[in-house]
């Protein structure tokens, strides 16, 4: 096969890293689960450029994956497809919204985090063509690739939620914990909630890390313990699952912690509007045959928006039926186009 010393690295590299296939071929895709980076659009001075490896997306998966390649592959053989100016170390986050961490600590330049030796293309992708082996970015320029890593992470959709995002710059008490623009927002509302009905949601959709719903709630009870106003809390966790996790070990384990500490578990109960004026949220019964909603009155709300890829992946050809790129579970190999 063509570049043979240069291929087998790859192969390598690829399988040692993150465990996908031994049989990656030419013009192929494979997929990282990196966190959500944020899309824009750039200048137009790249067109018309080649390169061995091209991965999309500049979040950790993106910036791990250009650290391993592109040092061994050689400078101008990678290339990393990223608009944002700043990287964002976003496990952090939820540290950070319960005031344990600043959110400059989460932080970094994004060309300091890529590798020198690599091509840092400042546009987002607008659309992918895995036939032509050629990404098109917001400003027009098509960049080709021998091989192609997705690693464009989740688009946050707070407007599927009726009244977001503009209820949050109305009421102070409202924060999510998943975008850098709203994170700062948690700490604030914990330190002035005095007591009531405290929300925390989880949305009906695919979500990354779906833990961090729950571990603002737990800091959140921390918090208002030490503060002297726990009793005066009324904690509730309201889930689109079925479960109160998806992990049956630790989801019995969360489910004696709630117990024991006194916090409300609603299943199957999905945000779909937020009413800031009457304090109000609404959600949707998903067990429902008929459709029912259930409002609730809040005094402090932390929101974990629906999630999605974004859409210039999400339209493209390489996604299965939900959405995301369809790869094989055991190797992570885009399946439908890979050679």
């Amino acid at each position: 096969m063509a570049c043979s010393t240069n291929l087998s690295l790859l192969k390598s590299l690829v399988n040692s890293t993150w465990g996908v296939s031994r049989t990656l071929g030419r013009c192929s895709r494979v997929s990282v689960r990196p966190l959500a980076c944020t899309f824009s659009t750039s200048r137009r001075d790249n067109a018309a450029k080649s390169y061995q490896l091209v991965i999309v997306g500049g979040g950790t998966g993106g910036c791990s994956m250009a650290a391993k390649m592109a040092p061994k592959l050689g400078r101008g053989k990678v290339a990393v497809i990223e608009p944002a100016d700043v990287h964002y170390y976003q496990p952090m986050f939820t540290l950070v919204g319960a005031g344990i961490k600043t959110f400059e600590q989460t932080q970094q330049p994004m060309g300091s985090v890529l590798p020198k030796t690599c091509d840092w293309i400042k546009d987002s992708a607008a659309s992918f063509d895995p036939k032509a082996c050629t990404v098109t970015t917001a400003s027009g320029d098509e960049i080709k690739y021998e091989y192609l890593i997705v690693a464009v992470g989740f688009q946050l959709n707070y407007h599927d939620i009726k009244g977001l995002p503009e209820a949050f710059e109305q009421d102070p008490m409202l924060t999510s914990n998943y975008s850098p623009k709203y994170v700062t927002r948690t700490i604030k509302a914990l330190d002035a909630f005095k007591g009531g009905n405290a929300i925390f949601t989880f949305p009906n959709s695919p979500i990354k890390c779906a833990g961090a719903p729950q571990k603002i709630m737990w800091l959140a009870e921390d918090n208002w313990r030490k503060r002297g106003i726990r009793d005066k809390a009324n904690i509730i966790f309201n889930t689109s699952l079925g479960v109160i996790f998806g992990v049956k070990k630790y989801a019995n384990s969360l489910l004696e912690l709630a117990s024991a500490r006194n916090v409300k578990v609603n299943y199957k109960h999905s945000l779909i509007e937020v009413c800031p004026d009457k304090k109000e949220a609404v959600f949707a019964k998903l067990d429902s045959e008929k459709g029912e909603t259930e409002t609730f009155k809040y005094d402090f709300m932390h929101i974990s928006p629906p999630m999605s890829t974004p859409p210039a992946l999400k339209n493209s050809s390489m996604v299965n039926e939900g959405g995301f790129l369809n790869v094989d579970s055991t190797s992570l190999k885009e399946q439908l186009h890979g050679q």
